[in-house]
């Protein structure tokens, strides 16, 4: 077989398998979460979107709509729109400082700050499992594979 078309057939499937295992561990980590939250009926399902923005939340003061959008790379527009919807499930509070009612920040509320531990750990194991894969390769090996990857992600 044409080296190309091998490779591409492998890129296939791996892309295919990689979905797979994102879907798997999208409802491991929700499950967990649904586990551990008390009153996880008043919070309900939450999107990976939504996980990504209580994390941007977490732990950083002054936290508003456009440093959220610009970190997560989502419009302000749908941040808005996402904040509220943390906002009524009880996972985000908003705040305004004394010499400044204009702007608004976001900081966790207690149940969101547990919510962001457990998604915060989970992508500690994520990184570590991707870690102990790599550490098959030798460093010029890691060096192309980064070059590869590199290329492929430019715009």
């Amino acid at each position: 077989m044409d080296p190309k078309k091998k490779l591409w057939n492998r890129w296939i499937t791996f892309l295919h398998k990689q979905e797979e295992r994102s879907k798997l561990r999208e409802e491991l980590l929700l499950r967990q979460i649904k586990n551990s939250v008390p009153d996880y009926d008043k919070v309900g399902r939450l999107s990976v979107t939504e996980l990504h923005v209580l994390q941007e939340v977490g732990g950083k003061d002054r936290v508003n709509v456009t440093t959220i959008a610009q970190h997560i790379g989502v419009t302000k527009s749908a941040i808005s729109k996402i904040t509220v919807k943390l906002l009524k499930k009880g996972l985000l509070e908003r705040y305004q400082l004394e010499d400044n009612q204009k702007e608004v920040f976001f900081r966790l509320t207690s149940v969101g700050e547990m919510v962001n531990e457990i998604h915060e750990h989970y992508h500690q194991r994520l990184e570590n499992d991707v870690y102990r894969f790599l550490d098959r390769y030798t460093p010029d090996e890691l060096a192309f594979l980064d070059e590869v990857i590199r290329e492929a992600t430019e715009d």
